[in-house]
């Protein structure tokens, strides 16, 4: 871990005034790109269209058990790509959401810990990732498109986990819908059906029209106010004041992320001028012994570690500087090897001892702190274990031939849910302890993508009929339990 000597008047040269220091990319990134998404998401708060997110998901699934928990997943997935930050996300939609969990019967650790793990999988969810997508796409000098499209599965299938795992849970529990008297009309929500608009708009700019990430959220932003000025919401429009309220709370938050980035500008250049980098790369590829599922192993647990307290642009800064190029120098592709560590990089925020996203729901849910970080990583155990199945196969991330990668998200559909079953220990009833272990199994066997390694498409084919036999037993065990019950009480 020695680095090369460098003398004073070179090293604040290098890092002050080179590209590769201070004034580097994610400095570069956080003064443009970031700004203009921040100040997208101050709008969506002053114009109302953050409580339209909320309260659409409260009405789409306020009527269904666990229904709270599952407004968590959707409100914190959509809030949480904009925000930049798991906690910010945390304390931004739990304020809201955690009390309602805990009304619909979740303990105080659950409700905090559904919270945790989706506001994590927030900065996970495309199409900004906490901002972090752009930074990958300046990293590894491909397009923002392809970024996000790798991301897409990956994020989807984290987010349906913990959706099936809520439903699971309060079916196991007895949990019942939201109060009718707590849920939206669809009348009273359709007003706001024009702030979907700016969102399509950022989409298809950014897609269609090429345009720069920067640029589309100043003209998205540009929209949203349009909008809100002429339609407004439930009768209220946002005042001019309010609106250049916004630039001083933008520049207010963005001075955190300015010093960061800064900061890891500093970082970048250290390890460049003195060889760090290549060192810290050629002593994880060492330790791992040319072994790919040892270095996946230690990759995984220095991202964790790297990762705590920091915010999502900070820790994938740092772990695509550090751990990446080690990934990408045993054979691993560029864009899995960076998802990789941006995965585990978040999962610090849930990971004990310093679970800040899980810490800081538990503050709101007036919850123990530690409960609740355990809580999380049984909640987001599939953001464990996604990341190694999209570096042994790309078709995770929608690369390869379309046959594989339409099987390969099939597969791994099934098997998120499977495997869900096998943690809740709940499907049409409660699950033994053997059958459960099975449901892992095939679970697991239909998450490896075929193209992992050969022969791979087997242990697919073994873990579809494996977990249809499991799901056809357990729905006929528990009819004939539901047919005899009806026979003795009628007896």
């Amino acid at each position: 871990m020695q680095g090369r000597a460098t003398d004073w008047q070179t090293l604040t040269a290098y890092l002050s005034i080179d590209v590769n220091g201070m004034l580097g990319i994610p400095l570069k990134i956080g003064t443009s790109v970031v700004i203009s998404f921040i100040l997208f998401g101050y709008l969506l708060m002053v114009t109302g269209a953050s409580n339209w997110f909320t309260e659409l998901a409260l009405t789409a699934m306020g009527r269904f058990r666990g229904g709270s928990a599952k407004i968590a997943v959707i409100a914190s997935a959509l809030f949480g790509s904009i925000s930049g930050s798991a906690v910010a996300n945390v304390v931004a939609t739990g304020v809201v959401t955690i009390p309602m969990i805990k009304r619909s019967g979740y303990k105080p650790h659950q409700a905090a810990a559904i919270e945790a793990v989706a506001s994590t999988g927030g900065q996970l969810m495309p199409p900004v990732m906490g901002a972090s997508a752009f930074l990958m796409a300046e990293f590894l000098q491909i397009s923002y498109g392809q970024v996000v499209m790798a991301a897409l599965i990956p994020a989807v299938l984290y987010s349906m986990a913990l959706f099936i795992q809520t439903d699971l849970d309060a079916a196991r529990l007895g949990m019942t819908r939201v109060p009718e008297d707590e849920i939206p009309t669809l009348r009273s929500v359709l007003p706001g059906v024009h702030f979907a608009l700016p969102f399509i708009a950022l989409v298809v700019l950014l897609f269609a029209f090429n345009m720069s990430p920067e640029l589309a959220a100043l003209w998205s932003a540009l929209g949203l106010i349009f909008l809100s000025l002429i339609l407004g919401y439930h009768g209220k429009r946002p005042t001019v004041l309010s609106l250049l309220d916004t630039l001083r709370n933008t520049g207010i938050s963005v001075v955190e992320i300015i010093l960061i980035t800064a900061s890891a500008g500093l970082v970048i250049g250290v390890l460049a001028i003195s060889g760090l980098g290549f060192n810290m790369t050629l002593a994880l590829v060492s330790l791992g012994g040319g072994n790919l599922y040892l270095l996946l192993l230690l990759s995984a647990l220095v991202c964790i570690v790297l990762g705590m307290g920091l915010p999502t642009v900070g820790v994938y800064v740092l772990l695509a500087t550090l751990v990446a190029p080690a990934l990408v120098e045993v054979g691993v592709q560029p864009i899995a090897a960076h998802l990789y560590v941006m995965y585990f990089g978040m999962m610090s925020m849930i990971t004990p001892p310093v679970a800040i996203a899980a810490y800081a729901a538990a503050g709101l849910a007036n919850a123990d702190p530690w409960r609740t970080a355990i809580e999380s990583v049984r909640l987001g155990w599939s953001a464990y274990v996604l990341p190694f199945l999209f570096v042994l196969s790309p078709t995770l991330i929608l690369i390869g031939p379309p046959r594989d990668v339409a099987i390969a998200v099939v597969t791994a559909t099934l098997g998120i849910w499977l495997v869900s079953i096998a943690v809740v220990g709940y499907w049409v009833r409660p699950v033994n302890v053997w059958n459960r272990l099975l449901f892992a199994t095939a679970g697991l066997l239909c998450l490896i993508p075929a193209g992992a390694f050969r022969h791979a498409e087997l242990t697919d084919l073994a873990g579809v009929i494996v977990g249809l036999m499991l799901i056809g037993y357990e729905y006929w065990a528990s009819r004939s339990g539901q047919v005899r019950a009806g026979a003795q009480a009628t007896s």
